[in-house]
Order: C-alpha cells, then sequence, then structure tokens
C-alpha cells in the first residue's frame, strides 16, 4: 500500500470502557482541550475493519501548548479491562511534561495510578526524568522531562505542564525482528536493540523487577518515535471483541504518502486527506494519514 517512510505522529487512539471518565482524566488533570468530538463515521469504522464501532462517540484531545499531536478517545465497551503489557502491541503513550514530579503527583490526584514514581533516567545522563502512570482505559503513560538534548535524538522540550504526544511503546515478539520490519518496510531510521530493566513492567508481567528487557527505537518525523520492546514469550497475540477496536491503546495515527484507501474522512484530524489502516508484525493498528512524500 505504501513504501514512503513514516512522517509525523499525530495522534495515538484509546478504546475507554468509560469514556465519561477517560475524558474526564485528559481533560481536567492534563488540561488537554477538545479539537473534535462526535460519533464515530460508518465509513471510517469500516475502512478499519471496526464495522461495529461505527457510531461511538469519541474525542480528539490535544495539549494546551496548542500542538497538534493528540489522544482520541473512543467509547468501546468490552467484557473485561485491559490489563497493561498483557499482549501484543501499543501499550504506553510518552507525553513531555514540564515539570515531573509536579506532573505524576498531579494525576496521582486522578484516576490514574502511579506504577513508576519520578527517576532520572539512568542511560540519559540526567537529561531526563519519568515517571508512569496507568490510566482509565489500561493505557501506560510515560511523563518525562527533557531537561536538555540527547545526543542522536530529536525531543521537544514541554511549553506546558502536560505536552504533547512523542513516543508510542509497541511491544512485539521480538524486537529486532519488527525493528527490521519498519526499516524495510517504511525506510525510517531505527535504532540498534540495547537491554534494559523496566521495573514496573516487569511486576505487570510477573518476572523480576530488572528483567532485561530488549529495545529499540523507530524514528519519525519531526520529534516523534515509536520505542519497540521485546516482550517475554508468554505475552501473546491482543485479542479483540468482534468488529471492534483492540483494547488498550487500539492504534497509532501518522503521516505517510499512501497509494490507495477507501476512505475520505472529515474532521480536523484528517483535513480531507485520504486515510488507509495497516497492520504490523506484533499486530498493532496503524493508521496512515495521506501526505505527498515531499512533505514528509
Amino acid at each position: 500500500m505504501t513504501n514512503s517512510r513514516l512522517g509525523r505522529l499525530r495522534a495515538a487512539t484509546i478504546a475507554c470502557p468509560d469514556l465519561s471518565l477517560a475524558l474526564r482524566a485528559y481533560r481536567d488533570y492534563l488540561g488537554y482541550e477538545c479539537a473534535e468530538s462526535g460519533e464515530l463515521d460508518a465509513a471510517l469504522a469500516s475502512a478499519w475493519g471496526a464495522v461495529g464501532a461505527a457510531g461511538a462517540r469519541y474525542e480528539w484531545l490535544v495539549p494546551p501548548s496548542g500542538a497538534d499531536v493528540g489522544i482520541r478517545l473512543i467509547e468501546q465497551r468490552q467484557p473485561t479491562p485491559f490489563r497493561p503489557y498483557s499482549a501484543l502491541g501499543w501499550n504506553a503513550l510518552e507525553i513531555a511534561v514540564s515539570d515531573c514530579d509536579t506532573a505524576v503527583q498531579r494525576l496521582s490526584e486522578g484516576p490514574f495510578q502511579v506504577v513508576g514514581p519520578p527517576a532520572d533516567l539512568g542511560f540519559s545522563d540526567g537529561a531526563l526524568r519519568a515517571g508512569q502512570v496507568v490510566g482509565p482505559s489500561g493505557e501506560v503513560l510515560y511523563l518525562t522531562e527533557i531537561r536538555r538534548d540527547v545526543p542522536g535524538f530529536s525531543l521537544p522540550a514541554a511549553k506546558t505542564l502536560f505536552d504533547q504526544l512523542f513516543i508510542v511503546i509497541l511491544h512485539a515478539a521480538d524486537a529486532s525482528t519488527a525493528l527490521n520490519a519498519y526499516s524495510q518496510r517504511f525506510g525510517n531510521i531505527v535504532t540498534p536493540t540495547f537491554q534494559f530493566p523496566v521495573d514496573f513492567m516487569a511486576e505487570f508481567q510477573d518476572l523480576p523487577r530488572d528483567y532485561p528487557y530488549t529495545l529499540g527505537t523507530v524514528a519519525l518525523h519531526e520529534a516523534g518515535y515509536f520505542e519497540i520492546d521485546g516482550a517475554p514469550g508468554h505475552i501473546q497475540t491482543r485479542g479483540r471483541p468482534d468488529g471492534l477496536l483492540p483494547p488498550g491503546i487500539a492504534m497509532v495515527t501518522v503521516e505517510a504518502a499512501v497509494a490507495d484507501a477507501a476512505v475520505y474522512p472529515s474532521g480536523d484530524l484528517y483535513r480531507g486527506t485520504k486515510v488507509a489502516r495497516i497492520e504490523g508484525v506484533a499486530g498493532e493498528w496503524l493508521e496512515l494519514i495521506h501526505r505527498k512524500s515531499d512533505s514528509l
């Protein structure tokens, strides 16, 4: 469908068992603002392969800084809540914050569970400080304070306490295989893998806190990345209810040159351009918003 590189990160979509609770979480505690709301168009739901989601209420929220990289919440009733890191696919969102300690404390007062208290990230030599929370739909948020540049990466320093989404974390059966798949299919630059313990993730997966995860990154355009973490063997493909979205973080939207697509949806996120939904090696859903190659 496309062999152009993946461009700007535009949105992450979360399937929400309780949309009202999720909206309160992101509006009242992160200060995110509504950029678009309504009921999901049937043609778009069909193009996603989620015809049962047609008519679902949704809201696309953006940070108060004015960045147009946001989080789309879609109402989806499901029998059991999504448990973080319980399946392959998208599991976490990394958001730039101006003060990590204040941000974590703020979210701890709302419908979020703190799973990783603020700490300097050892591999960054003090350039990054991050904490982690779980949101009301099973999504994990990394709250990252970018204090200075990190060599080899382009990271967006926050203009507001909670600013833009800039990294989405994928769980794949093998990190190297997934990184190579993105490199070969799209031509995006990927990093070599390295090993790093992620204690809160290991706890969710009943592993020792010092379990060494293998991970690497895919560079998008304009300070955006996919982080790909290698999952332990007992983590399996994510199931989804028939005709609906995958639970938890359902899909990630990026700009790319799309050769063919079934739908031209309306709305500020799409701006009248054509859209396609594809699937990656870990079963992850990617929504591609068409942009000409020379604009990426």
